[in-house]
Parts: structure tokens; C-alpha cells; sequence
């Protein structure tokens, strides 16, 4: 029942209750999904299929087919009407195929960037016998110099108060509560 082209219902996650159609069945229990985005804000992802419960209707299309030949499909078959979903405005399918770009624009920069080379390791050479050299001489830290200026005018009248600790009144025992209320 899992097949390329089911329409499915997805479970789990945020996109739980939205419509998707499968791309491709991957091993180990996941499959390929997509929405398409503009259509039903499922993005084309990784899905286990545990997370997805088919529906009865299913669509001819070609193993990982980009969003725009499915949501043809979608146009083509009724799907819009069957599954109650609004189809997208020609800006709904712009912004989606924006995103989309600059989601790929994003990964192939980060993948071109240039990995910083580690340098060779520096061959060690033995060290040679020489004379003791002198200690070299600590330098001590110069204090650092005590600011000049105006001193903080105190407030008149206002002296800090001395607290006191407070002292809690002894809890009564269960025996003089019990004799309290007899």
C-alpha cells in the first residue's frame, strides 16, 4: 500500500493532519514526501512511515518528481476538491519555489566553502647541548594607578540599617493543638 504516487496523511510532527503524496519508498522504513509545499505546507523530507497513513486515492508520478509536475497531477486528477485542499495562488507557488532556492543556494555554499587545511606536522628536531641561559627576568604587573576625582557625596540623613535577625514564633506541638481543640 505504500507505493510512489500514494496520497497519504501524515501523523506525526508538526505537519501532523496534512495531505502528502510519496516520492520514494527508502529503505529501513522511511520514505520521500512532499506536500508540495505551496499546496498543503508539507516540505518535500525524510518520513518514516509510521508517520504516515495512506489514503485510498493515489496518483501516476514518476519516482522523486519536483513539486510543480505533482501539483499538475493534483490539478489534473481533482485532488484539490477530493481531499478539501485550497489550491495554491500563482504567489503561493512563487514563494515556495523562493524558499526552496535559497534553501539550496544555503546548502551548496555551506558544502563549497573551503575546509581550512591543518598544516603539516613540523618535523622535531633534536635539541642540541647548549649553555644554561640566563633566567629570563619576571616582570612585575605596574598597579594600576588609584582613580582621582570627586568622591561620592554621601546622602545626609541616610544611614544603612542594621538588620536583625527575625525571630519565627515556636511551632506548636501536635499534643497542645489536640489539647487546644477539646
Amino acid at each position: 500500500m505504500i507505493d510512489v504516487g500514494r496520497i497519504c496523511m501524515k501523523t506525526a510532527g508538526r505537519e501532523s493532519g496534512k495531505f502528502c503524496v510519496i516520492l520514494d519508498v527508502l529503505e529501513d522504513g522511511f520514505v520521500l514526501v512532499t506536500g508540495p509545499k505551496a499546496a498543503t505546507t508539507v516540505k518535500r523530507r525524510k518520513c518514516s512511515i509510521h508517520h504516515v497513513e495512506p489514503t485510498p486515492e493515489a496518483v501516476k508520478i514518476k519516482k522523486n518528481a519536483t513539486d510543480d509536475e505533482v501539483l499538475a497531477v493534483y490539478k489534473k486528477d481533482g485532488l484539490f476538491e477530493k481531499l478539501g485542499v485550497k489550491a495554491p495562488s500563482a504567489k503561493d507557488i512563487e514563494k515556495a519555489k523562493d524558499a526552496e532556492r535559497k534553501r539550496i543556494a544555503g546548502a551548496k555554499a555551506a558544502k563549497e566553502k573551503p575546509k581550512p587545511e591543518k598544516p603539516a606536522p613540523e618535523k622535531k628536531e633534536e635539541p642540541k647541548k647548549e649553555e644554561p641561559k640566563e633566567a629570563p627576568k619576571e616582570e612585575k604587573p605596574e598597579p594600576k594607578p588609584e582613580k582621582k576625582g570627586k568622591p561620592k557625596p554621601e546622602k545626609k540623613g541616610h544611614k544603612p540599617k542594621e538588620r536583625k535577625p527575625e525571630k519565627k514564633p515556636a511551632a506548636k506541638k501536635k499534643t497542645e493543638k489536640k489539647k487546644a481543640k477539646k
